[in-house]
């Protein structure tokens, strides 16, 4: 049975993936970096499609959100309650995704899963160390 510190450090994990997903999904793209500090490790790295690298470090990924805020416009965004494991001062958490959004001109409908990596720093604080964005294969 799970103790109550247990539960206390998977919603501190959820409370951090909705931070990040709000910041890219209700703010402007300048306002994206601020709502983003301190939520990546400096070392974070993060993959697509078939694993690819496709940011490496908390600025480039910071800029990978800006980005994509900047060239899409989202029309309908799901998200599924994160599972999150903990074990120590690592936890890991997965969730489902469903999007709909329009980027230069043409219209795209996707789903999949996003699995996170997380790091608890010096004083309890949760960082994402590891991102991998987990298309469906139909997309």
């Amino acid at each position: 049975m799970a103790s109550d510190e247990d539960r206390d450090q998977r919603e501190q994990v959820r409370l951090l993936l909705g931070k990040i997903n709000d910041a890219w999904l209700k703010r402007r793209p300048e306002e994206i970096a601020e709502a983003l500090a301190g939520c990546f490790h400096d070392d974070i790295v993060v993959l697509g499609p078939g694993f690819q690298e496709i940011a490496r470090g908390s600025a480039a990924c910071v800029k990978s959100y800006e980005d994509f805020a900047r060239q899409a416009a989202v029309r309908k965004c799901q998200l599924s309650e994160p599972d999150v494991h903990v074990a120590g001062d690592t936890a890991v958490a997965v969730y489902a995704w469903e999007m709909t959004y329009e980027m230069g001109g043409q219209d795209y409908q996707e789903s999949g899963h996003d699995l996170f990596v997380l790091a608890r720093r010096a004083g309890g604080k949760w960082q994402a160390v590891w991102r991998a964005l987990l298309p469906s294969a139909a997309a």
